[in-house]
Order: structure tokens, then C-alpha cells, then sequence
């Protein structure tokens, strides 16, 4: 039984980097949704980071372009093409998603699941189409899911081994790292010090003093390095987090819904009919976040898989602001709106069991605190870190009421908190075995849906 749980558990991850990388080798590395590319450039010329205002993405936290010039630096002195170039600093956001899956695995292999609960929870992130989409397009999304997760992973380590001085030094050390990825996974500080706090209250492993003084430890060197980048910002930019509103405002620019930004209603039937962006239909945070998790549905990759490129680039132009909706006559394959309506609509189950996890986990809260200890300070972590990030989100949609600000990107760095709250939904299915060979069912045909999917995009690139 053990061997062929570690055998499913490496034919998955076998699975998921094999998608991850067919989708990365056959997309061009010019199909992006911003153009990560100019500040690596910038730096690889250069040898200096940019100014914020430098170019379209130049405000974003600079860990991402630095590495990625340094690569590029090291290639380019090997005298590789600018195409090869190209492919080669695309493959890194490829790299960090697969990486990203081994970090989940061993943070799920931590919880007190079982092992039916976390090889389905692994798996469900493995074959989780947005996922698949980031690691083959070229930005910061991938590195910053995967320090996010990387920091999580640390944290539990802090927990197991009773606040080791090693431990909370690579602690410190990741963090600083995650927060220079991008904004969304600032998330990391909040989770850090719920956990601390926790730690504290309970005086599970350490005396309250110790507890103290290990929080300062750790928070000392990113909330330094933090200080320093906000005060130059401020000096030299006006604000502490600049952007790229000077450049581009998306109310000005990029189409959006006139009624207002709907954070109750919940429509993912809405995709069945039109699997993408339309009019009408860009108001609903919590349908468009949904949608575009388990489907293209700003899309990138499915004007592949469509003859009509007259229609897709009026689309396209549309989305830019500069063109009027080119209408309704879009002409994909049967097999594409199959794959779109089965994605949508089996993607509610997992979508329903990681709720269903999430409820048991609060409805229990007080359970977990009496008799689970070490696991309810690491159970902890998740509905901050979920929160959090919602919260977000939530605050760049109410400020920026367009499209782009409710990315299904943006939750990635969430990816432990999914699984974990998916596993625990899972457990919840096992005990009842009719309920629980049609989970097995329902999972392994949108497993294989999202498969066929990648591939289907994948020949038609190739």
C-alpha cells in the first residue's frame, strides 16, 4: 500500500511537470500577459536595476528581473541567440511552478491527513490549469507562488524543531526573499506572525520570552530591508509601493462593466455559454477569479486552438481598450467548449470540498485548540494566509474596478492553503464509500479533461 502510494505520488508530479513543460516549449515566449522581459533586458545591458518608472513593469520588486538577468548574463556569455535567450529566462517561471508542486507535497505530507486526502489534494494542484498557464508564460507569478509556499514549508520546520537559531535564520532569509518578489506575497508577514503569536498564547514549544525574541529574530532583517526599499521609493517616487498608473489607468483604458464591482454573486454557469471576457459579464469578482482558475478565460493560449484571427485581434484590441467588441460570433472547436464547460463545471467539486474543509476546520477551531497543539499552530497558518491574500485582491479590485485586477494569478500564491483546506474536505468524503469512489470519479475525469486540454493547445503550436 505504501509503495503505491509513493508510486501515484510521482506519476502525478510526473504528470504535472510533463504539462507544465509542453505548455512552456510550445508557447512563444512573446504570448505573455505583460512584458516581464524589458526589465531583464534593462539590467542584462546595464548591470543596474532600473528606475521604477523605467518601463511598463519596473515598479514591481526587483528579485525576479535580478536573477533573471543573471542567468541571462551567464547564457549570453555563451554566445546563445536572443531567441534561445528568450526561451531560456521563459523557462525559469516554468521552473519555479514545477518546484512549487514539490514544496506543496512535502507541506501536505506535515498535516494530519490521510493518505487518500493528501494524494488527491496533490494531485488537484498538479493538473490545476492556471497553475499549468503561469509556468508557461514568462513573469513573476510562478517565483512568487513558489517562495510563498517555501516559506510556509520553513515555517513548519521553525515549529517541529522548537525554534532552532538555524531555522529561524533560513526563515528570516526566505521571507526577505519572498516579499522582493511582488506585492501579493507581502501575505507572508501576516502568516509569520500568527504563527508567532500562537506560539506565544499556547507556549507550546518555547517560553513566552524565547517566543519573543525568536518573532524579532526573524522579522528583523525583512522589515529592515522592507523600511529601506519604502523610504527610497517614497524619496524618489512619491509613494512607498509605486506603480504603473502614471503609464496606463485602467479606468481610462481597459473596458469594464458599469454596474458595480459584485463581490457577493457567484455565476461560473455564466462561462458555459461564453468561456472568455465579454460585456456583461466582467462585474462578478468571485465568477471571473473561479473561471479563470479552471479555464482560459482572459485568454492567452485559446486563439491557438481558432482559425478567426480577424476576430481574435479586434478581441484583443478590444481588451487593450483601443477597439470596440468585435460581437458574439466567436468559432471555437467542439472539443475546446467541451473541455471549457467540463473544466467549469467539475471544478466546482474541489472548489466545493476546499469550503467544505475550510468550515470544518472553523467549526472545529476550538477542538484543534485543546488536544492538537503543534498542529493547530500550523493549521493556523492557512486561513491567514488565505485571508490575506483575499483581502488583497479584494482592496486592488475595489480601487481598479476592471478585469485585470481580479486575476486568478493573484491566488496562486494561496496554493497551500488550497490543498490543505481541499484535503481536509477530502476527509470528510472518506468515510462514506459510495461518496468516496465518486469523488475518485469526478476527480480523475477533470483530471483528465484539464489534460486533454493542455494538449489540444499544445498541438495546435506546434
Amino acid at each position: 500500500m505504501r509503495s503505491s502510494y509513493k508510486l501515484l505520488v510521482v506519476l502525478f508530479f510526473v504528470c504535472g511537470t510533463v504539462l507544465r513543460i509542453l505548455l512552456y516549449w510550445a508557447n512563444p515566449p512573446d504570448n505573455y500577459f505583460d512584458n516581464h522581459f524589458m526589465p531583464i533586458i534593462m539590467i542584462m545591458d546595464s548591470g543596474t536595476l532600473p528606475a521604477k518608472d523605467a518601463c511598463f513593469q519596473c515598479y514591481h520588486p526587483p528579485f525576479f528581473y535580478w536573477t533573471s538577468a543573471m542567468i541571462g548574463k551567464a547564457a549570453e556569455a555563451m554566445k546563445i541567440k536572443m531567441s534561445q535567450l528568450l526561451k531560456l529566462l521563459q523557462f525559469l517561471s516554468c521552473f519555479y511552478g514545477i518546484c512549487t508542486l514539490g514544496i506543496i507535497f512535502l507541506i501536505l505530507q506535515k498535516l494530519p491527513l490521510s493518505g487518500f486526502s493528501r494524494l488527491l489534494a496533490f494531485c488537484a494542484v498538479c493538473f490545476l490549469p492556471r497553475d499549468i498557464y503561469m509556468s508557461a508564460i514568462n513573469s513573476n507569478d510562478s517565483i512568487s507562488s513558489l517562495f510563498v509556499a517555501l516559506s510556509v514549508y520553513v515555517l513548519f520546520l521553525t515549529i517541529e524543531r522548537s525554534l532552532h537559531p538555524f531555522i529561524l535564520l533560513l526563515l528570516s532569509i526566505v521571507i526577505s526573499t519572498a516579499i522582493f518578489t511582488k506585492y501579493t506575497a507581502y501575505v507572508v508577514l501576516p502568516i509569520v506572525c500568527i504563527v508567532f503569536v500562537s506560539l506565544f498564547y499556547r507556549r507550546l514549544i518555547a517560553s513566552r520570552k524565547q517566543v519573543a525574541l525568536s518573532l524579532i529574530l526573524v522579522l528583523l532583517l525583512p522589515i529592515t530591508m522592507l523600511s529601506a526599499y519604502f523610504i527610497s521609493n517614497k524619496k524618489n517616487y512619491g509613494s512607498p509601493l509605486p506603480g504603473n498608473i502614471q503609464k496606463l489607468n485602467p479606468l481610462l483604458t481597459y473596458p469594464h462593466d458599469t454596474p458595480r464591482l459584485d463581490f457577493i454573486s457567484f455565476k461560473p454557469w455564466e462561462s458555459i455559454r461564453t468561456a472568455i471576457l465579454v460585456p456583461g459579464k466582467m462585474h462578478s469578482f468571485w465568477t471571473l477569479v473561479y473561471n479563470g482558475m479552471w479555464f482560459d478565460n482572459e485568454p492567452k493560449f485559446l486563439h491557438f486552438l481558432d482559425s478567426n484571427k480577424c476576430w481574435w485581434n479586434h478581441y484583443y484590441g478590444w481588451l487593450k481598450g483601443k477597439e470596440k467588441y468585435p460581437g458574439d460570433n466567436l468559432s471555437l472547436s467542439p472539443l475546446t467548449k467541451i473541455t471549457g464547460v467540463g473544466l467549469v463545471t467539475l471544478g466546482l467539486f474541489p472548489f466545493i470540498l476546499i469550503l467544505s474543509g475550510f468550515y470544518h476546520f472553523a467549526r472545529s477551531w476550538k477542538g484543534w485548540q485543546k488536544g492538537k497543539g503543534l498542529d493547530m499552530a500550523k493549521m493556523g497558518i492557512f486561513p491567514t494566509l488565505l485571508l490575506s491574500n483575499t483581502a488583497g485582491i479584494i482592496a486592488l479590485a475595489i480601487q481598479w474596478p476592471v478585469y485585470s485586477s481580479m486575476k486568478a494569478s493573484y491566488f496562486l500564491i494561496s496554493l497551500p492553503a488550497f490543498a490543505a483546506f481541499l484535503g481536509l474536505g477530502l476527509m470528510l468524503c472518506e468515510k462514506n464509500k459510495k461518496l468516496k469512489y465518486t469523488v475518485v470519479i469526478i476527480f480523475c475525469l477533470l483530471f483528465g479533461l484539464v489534460g486533454v486540454h493542455i494538449l489540444q493547445i499544445v498541438h495546435s503550436l506546434l
